[in-house]
């Protein structure tokens, strides 16, 4: 497993458990002192009277980890998926958790040696966001309280024992594993935040790393350029250094139709629902001066989750045919007529059977710059679509120290965090020694493997 992902497991373990189960007694937080937190609700399975979740299965210079601690890990795990879908057995899921965590002990073991401690106030840190996702699970809890119940709060504290309970766990060892293992994840971050600072990379470094991006992008798809611009905007990608065929994005003010459910239960959109809402919006749009308005309307009028991203608002939603089927039925169909003036879909007759071609009827209005604005109806709601940014095909242009070299560096630098993830590895499996419990964990998490005559060992 990889330095990055080390860091990730151990973010999401921090919040899993900081977001699953809380009571309303909450302590006052202070550097030596917990406070509440919380595990997933599981009511769907039966308490195992087998196993107590406070069983220390791995242990390294007094870094534990119980089996309720490794259940979080399992269930949670980025291999669980593969592990549902039958593409790795019980026995191999089993170990790979059992190398994540084994991972993360080696890691607080190097903090420890290098001498990594958490201060005062990254300790702080925790207790705050445990109390402030308690009430938030509180009122997760109390919508499972039957109606006529006078003390919601009580009851729902009481359903979350039953949890506990059946994962092998008391309420007040549960809040001491809680606290220590939220401050155990935030420590191997902060070592790992160490580690990832202090690689130094230069601008020829950066420059030769896009050159041979370049010649490993020269083939780039559509559908993989889009995927990496959108995980450029989200902030967990590099953006692509090669543009593979004209396209352009777009931004859209979306008003989302209201909708109602029947007797039946049938949920029911109501397409009439916004018709005050887009004239009010149309009878702005003469008096608006340009994009940088027309966006500004964006964030008082729009709904769409998208937008109030800056990255996605400055790089907007990269349009071209082949995309037609990425978007609700209509959207492309609008942003290629407002982009060429007239654009019709390539009917699709594959198998005999028309696709949704997604012809919509448009309207057109203009800002006070002149510049064109479309509006489409969706089966989602109403868009009102601007152009953003040409996109011509190519090499991307960039300057040292701009967005996209930036994230370029950012790439580079991960890629070097690698190289001393490896390196480290190597080293820590020879200095620091881990306890496990194999035998505990495979009796948990792989029961049928008696029945199959394996006897537990690694492969």
């Amino acid at each position: 497993m990889n330095l990055r992902l080390i860091k990730t497991i151990a973010l999401a373990l921090a919040v899993i458990l900081a977001a699953a189960a809380f009571c309303s007694c909450k302590l006052t937080p202070g550097p030596d002192e917990g406070a509440e937190v919380t595990a997933a609700p599981t009511t769907t399975k039966a308490p195992d009277p087998e196993f107590s979740g406070m069983q220390v299965v791995m242990s390294s210079n007094g870094n534990d980890i119980t089996l309720y601690d490794f259940g979080q890990s399992y269930y949670n795990s980025r291999n669980y998926q593969y592990y549902m879908y039958g593409m790795i057995s019980p026995e191999q899921f089993c170990d790979s958790v059992i190398e994540e965590l084994s991972s993360l002990l080696y890691m607080l073991d190097a903090a420890d040696e290098s001498g990594v401690k958490l201060t005062d106030e990254e300790s702080q840190e925790i207790y705050d966001l445990i109390d402030t996702q308690l009430e938030d699970l509180l009122k997760h809890y109390e919508e499972r309280v039957e109606e006529g119940v006078e003390d919601k709060r009580a009851e729902a504290i009481k359903i979350l024992e039953q949890d506990l309970a059946q994962d092998g766990i008391d309420y007040d060892s549960f809040l001491e594993l809680a606290k220590r293992n939220m401050l155990m994840y935030k420590l191997a971050d902060k070592y790992y935040t160490g580690l990832h600072d202090g690689i130094e990379i230069t601008e020829d470094d950066v420059k030769s790393y896009i050159n041979a991006q370049r010649l490993d992008s020269m083939d780039l798809s559509m559908s993989d350029f889009v995927e990496a611009v959108s995980a450029f905007n989200e902030g967990s990608g590099a953006y692509p250094v090669v543009i593979p065929d004209d396209c352009f994005s777009v931004n859209h003010i979306y008003l989302g139709f209201d909708t109602t459910t029947d007797d039946e239960g049938i949920a029911r959109t109501d397409t009439e629902s916004r018709k005050e809402d887009e004239a009010k919006l149309e009878a702005l749009f003469s008096e608006t001066e340009d994009f940088d308005a027309f966006m500004e309307l964006e964030k008082e009028y729009g709904e769409d989750p998208g937008m109030d991203s800056e990255r996605f608002r400055e790089f907007g939603y990269i349009i071209h045919p082949d995309l037609n089927s990425d978007y609700f039925p209509g959207f492309v169909y609008a942003s290629m007529n407002l982009h060429d003036g007239s654009w019709t879909p390539t009917v699709d007759l594959e198998n005999g059977e028309d696709t949704d071609t997604g012809v919509r009827e448009l309207n057109f209005f203009k800002l006070k710059d002149g510049t064109d604005i479309v509006k489409v109806y969706t089966d989602s709601g109403v868009h009102y679509i601007i152009v953003n940014k040409e996109y011509k095909k190519g090499a991307v242009d960039y300057e040292v120290g701009d967005i996209y070299w930036e994230s370029w560096a950012d790439a580079l630098k991960e890629e070097k965090m690698q190289e001393l993830y490896q390196q480290l590895m190597e080293e820590w499996k020879t200095k620091y020694t881990i306890d496990i419990d194999e035998t505990t964990i495979k009796a948990k998490y792989v029961p049928d493997r008696s029945d199959s005559g394996d006897d537990g060992s690694n492969e």
